[in-house]
């Protein structure tokens, strides 16, 4: 077969109509104008809303962390306005520590030299009267290790003694006693050990 007649053979497909243009008025025209200028405008709106959602979120996440912030910073400050009192009423409390050191000293003098003397005991009535309020006021309480194995958080060892009859690392003499604050040691009692 020959080329033109292949070509005759296949027909080309016809061309199909267009559909016809609607005509529109000016007025429609207008309209449609319009509308595609309103469907821009809506499609920008929706692109800036979508924009400041986005802005309101990390806005409110940021305030999050800011509060977040804020509380672990009050309750930071809270801790050390705790600690601060703590520490003040702490030095006001040992200072009283040698004074009831002398006045232990000074009612045991009289006890040895004067054992008669009204003085002694009014002597021990004061040192009753300041451990009670310690006790009350601050929970502080004194201790006596004489005769308990020697611990290095709770005494402070002056010398070291041979006893005969005496376990090594006991302790045989209190020069003075510690004090305590619950389970906080605020001074180890200063002894001597046994060897």
């Amino acid at each position: 077969m020959t080329d033109k007649k292949i070509k005759k053979a296949v027909k080309k497909p016809s061309p199909k109509k267009a559909t016809p243009k609607v005509k529109l008025s000016a007025k429609e025209k207008s309209m449609a104008k319009s509308i595609n200028k309103l469907e821009e405008k809506v499609d920008q709106l929706e692109g800036e809303l979508d924009d400041q959602q986005e802005r309101v979120e990390a806005a409110e996440e940021k305030m999050l962390r800011v509060v977040a912030e804020y509380e672990n910073g009050k309750k930071r400050l809270e801790r050390e306005k705790e600690r601060s009192l703590n520490f003040a009423k702490d030095r006001v409390v040992m200072g009283l520590f040698p004074i009831i050191d002398n006045l232990e000293r000074s009612a045991k003098y009289e006890q040895e030299h004067n054992p008669e003397d009204a003085k002694q005991h009014g002597v021990k009535l004061v040192l009753e009267q300041i451990g009670k309020y310690l006790k009350d006021t601050n929970n502080i309480a004194s201790f006596d290790p004489l005769g308990d194995d020697f611990d290095p958080e709770l005494h402070e060892a002056m010398a070291m003694r041979e006893v005969d009859g005496q376990a090594s690392g006991k302790v045989i003499e209190v020069f003075e006693k510690g004090y305590r604050d619950g389970d906080r040691i605020l001074r180890a009692a200063k002894v001597v050990v046994s060897q």
